[in-house]
């Protein structure tokens, strides 16, 4: 049933409290009297009232006294000021202080109730402003974290609210309080979410009305609720969208006796209409943002995969004139190691040279293995005998430029899943990479720190070179691309890798700031454990340093 408007007459005079009630009366408005300021004033404190008309000279409090208190307790009520010894100046600070008009008694009864109309109409106009400014809000964001605390805020000054709380469903169907107005105790806010779960358990998406509760004092479902024993007058309304129950909005009203009426319901469903468009809205920009990541990410890949195939294609050509040098250069070697009359030196050095030209040939049919996307052999090693090897090769030349190594990798960690060969031409891509990002500084750091996650390596890579810069993070994995001048870099080295740990289910990921240095993480599968007896004594973790 609709709730009447409320007119609240204030005069000491009681001929005209009784004229007017009985014709307002009549109009089917609902009126209350009071004979001073100080009556009045109570009852605004305990009603709501959409209109006020008061004489201006009265016992107790003025008429001009008491519309400055009403404003200040209800800034919405329409005030009309009516006095027998009117002056202009009383007129322009019953104005000032916020009356709708000054009406000189006698007045025409006919043309005061146009003016009652008028007001009346315009306390409906401010809410309706009120929507429309919840509107023009809406449009002007796109951000959840930024709409719902200021339609908490409208919403609950529109409606005449002492709080507002806007509760969204979650994933998994629970429910959390994302904005509310009028509420900073998290006691009371928890409250809030408790009345919104009792709505919960009785919304249904066919049905998506709300309802008023309330005095909760004197509901037997909240009696457990202190908390809410001083909510008066309750709105919960459920935000509904395509079927589906998004949340739930709640208004309160604390400190006024005057229930929600079925008007202020209807403005409520406004809102609530309003706020579930917009979480539908956000709803579908997720899902959007989440396709459109997915179709780039599959982009990406299909650029990938199209970049080695072209590498593939070129690594065929190369590596047949790599192989035709290589094998004329491990013969010579050979011949030179089965003569004699060498050195021990000499000897060293052309081992030195049948050994690299053997792992050339080893990185060129590694690099036709990932370009053709074969299985790596499946064994066990452990990382410190994958490590040393490209460690050692690049020994004499990290002394010469006096950058040092810390490598910690612990003893007790479980052997690596994959083809230690391949997975040695990772290491050595990276520090070589490492390497040249610090070449020229003084003071070069280049820390290896290994771990165990799970059945899962973690080796991670850090120096504190160049950086790379924010724009190339993204690309230092595709085949060909290189920051290096020509002639120094082919931009297949990281590529190179990533292919490689791809086949060994791992993966490789970089962090950096340019100017402060990159690291590099690698993530592979552990191997099965050593049988325990074969296990050395757990001691520190070995800690290796070269300058």
């Amino acid at each position: 049933m609709e709730h009447p408007i409320k007119i609240l007459v204030v005069d000491d005079e009681l001929g005209i409290r009784e004229l007017l009630s009985s014709e307002l009366g009549s109009r089917q408005y609902q009126v209350a009297t009071a004979a001073n300021g100080e009556e009045a004033l109570e009852k605004v404190k305990n009603e709501k009232f959409h209109l006020v008309i008061s004489d201006v000279r009265m016992p107790k409090m003025g008429g001009l006294e008491m519309l400055e208190a009403i404003k200040k307790i209800d800034p919405d009520v329409e005030v009309i000021m009516s006095t027998g010894y009117g002056t202009i100046e009383a007129a322009v600070r019953a104005m000032k202080r916020g009356a709708y008009d000054f009406v000189l008694k006698p007045f025409k009864l006919e043309q005061f109730l146009a003016l009652i109309d008028q007001a009346l109409e315009k306390n409906d106009l401010k809410t309706l402003l009120g929507i429309y400014e919840t509107s023009k809000a809406i449009s002007a964001s796109v951000k959840l974290e930024t709409l719902l605390p200021l339609m908490a805020k409208f919403s609950s000054g529109i409606l005449g609210a002492d709080d507002a709380s806007i509760m969204t469903v979650d994933p998994e169907g629970g429910l959390s309080l994302a904005a509310a107005a009028g509420i900073e105790e998290d006691g009371r806010k928890m409250a809030r979410l408790a009345l919104g779960k009792r709505a919960a358990q009785a919304a249904a998406p066919a049905k998506p009305g709300g309802m008023i509760l309330g005095p909760l004092d004197k509901d037997p479902e909240f009696a457990g609720s202190p908390l809410l024993q001083d909510i008066r007058s309750s709105i919960v309304f459920p935000l509904c969208a395509e079927g589906e129950v998004l949340g739930f909005f709640n208004a309160n009203r604390t400190r006024m006796e005057e229930p929600f009426t079925a008007s202020e319901l209807r403005h409520a469903a406004i809102f609530a209409s309003q706020i579930a468009q917009v979480l539908h809205n956000a709803k579908l920009c997720r899902q959007l943002e989440e396709k459109i990541q997915e179709i780039q990410s599959m982009r990406d890949q299909l650029v990938h995969t199209e970049k080695l195939a072209a590498m593939g294609h070129a690594v065929a050509g190369v590596a047949h004139e790599i192989n035709n040098p290589l094998t004329g250069i491990m013969g010579f070697a050979e011949l030179l190691l089965n003569s004699g009359g060498l050195t021990a030196e000499q000897r060293d050095d052309l081992q030195s040279i049948q050994h690299q030209s053997l792992r050339c040939g080893k990185i060129v049919r590694n690099l036709l293995q990932v370009s053709r996307k074969k299985t790596p052999g499946e064994a066990a090693a452990p990382l410190e005998k994958i490590l040393a090897p490209a460690l050692e090769l690049f020994k004499r030349d990290f002394q010469s430029a006096r950058i040092e190594i810390l490598k910690h990798v612990p003893e007790d960690l479980p052997p690596i899943q994959g083809d230690a060969s391949q997975l040695e031409q990772v290491f050595l891509n990276i520090i070589a990479n490492a390497r040249q990002a610090m070449e020229g500084k003084s003071g070069g750091v280049l820390k290896i720190e290994a771990c165990r996650q799970g059945r899962r390596i973690s080796i991670r890579f850090e120096d504190n070179g160049c950086g790379i810069s924010p724009e190339n993070l993204k690309k230092v994995f595709d085949p060909y691309f290189t920051t290096k001048p020509a002639g120094k870099g082919t931009g297949l080295g990281l590529s190179t890798s990533h292919g490689i740990l791809r086949q060994h289910q791992g993966t490789i990921r970089v962090e950096s700031t340019a100017g402060a240095g990159a690291a590099f993480i690698v993530d592979l599968p552990a191997g099965p454990e050593p049988p325990e007896d074969s296990r050395r004594p757990r001691t520190q973790a070995a800690e290796g340093r070269s300058q």
